[in-house]
C-alpha cells in the first residue's frame, strides 16, 4: 500500500491506514483513538484513522498516511516518550529516598551498637531489623511514580470532559 491508493474497508473491518473517505457510509468505532464509545458516521470528505473499525457500511478511502506517520503511531510515539522522560517530582522523591536510605543505614548501626552494648546480644540484631524495615524510604520511591501516573490520568480524564 502506498500513499495515494484507494482501499476498500468492508463492514466489520479495520481501516488500514490513515486516509479520506472517496466513497460510501459507515460508522467508524473510532473508540481506540478518541475514547468515544459511540460508532461516528464518516461520509464522503471525511478523514478516517488507521486501525478504527468500520461498524457498518463500506467505504472506499484514499491513502494519506502510513506506517509511521499516521495517528497511531504519532499517539504511540508520545506515550512512550511520556512514559521514558522522568517528572521533578519523580526526581525529587528519588532524591528524598536516596537521603533517607543513608537516614536508615545510621539509625540501624545506632541500634545495634546501643543494644549490643546495652547488654542486650540476643535482642540486638532483631531491634536492628525491625529498625531498618520500619525506617525503609523504598515505599517513598514506589509511591510517588503511583500517584504521578493516577494524577495524570485523573488530568487526562478531567480535560477530556
Amino acid at each position: 500500500m502506498h500513499v495515494g491508493d484507494i482501499v476498500l474497508v468492508r463492514p466489520r473491518a479495520r481501516v488500514p491506514a490513515d486516509g479520506t473517505v472517496t466513497e460510501g457510509s459507515a460508522d467508524i468505532d473510532e473508540s481506540m483513538i478518541t475514547g468515544e464509545s459511540r460508532a461516528i458516521t464518516k461520509t464522503t470528505g471525511d478523514s478516517v484513522v488507521a486501525g478504527t473499525v468500520a461498524a457498518g457500511g463500506s467505504l472506499r478511502v484514499q491513502v494519506k498516511a502510513i506506517g509511521d506517520q499516521t495517528a497511531l503511531s504519532g499517539i504511540m510515539r508520545l506515550v512512550a516518550a511520556a512514559q521514558a522522560s522522568g517528572s521533578r517530582a519523580q526526581a525529587m522523591a528519588d532524591r528524598a529516598a536516596a537521603l533517607l536510605f543513608y537516614v536508615e543505614l545510621a539509625s540501624g548501626i545506632l541500634t545495634l551498637t546501643y543494644w549490643w552494648f546495652a547488654g542486650d546480644k540476643e535482642h540486638a540484631l532483631t531491634r536492628t531489623v525491625t529498625v531498618l524495615v520500619i525506617a525503609c524510604p523504598h515505599a517513598l520511591g514506589l509511591a510517588i511514580p503511583l500517584v504521578i501516573a493516577i494524577s495524570t490520568a485523573l488530568g487526562a480524564k478531567m480535560a477530556c470532559s
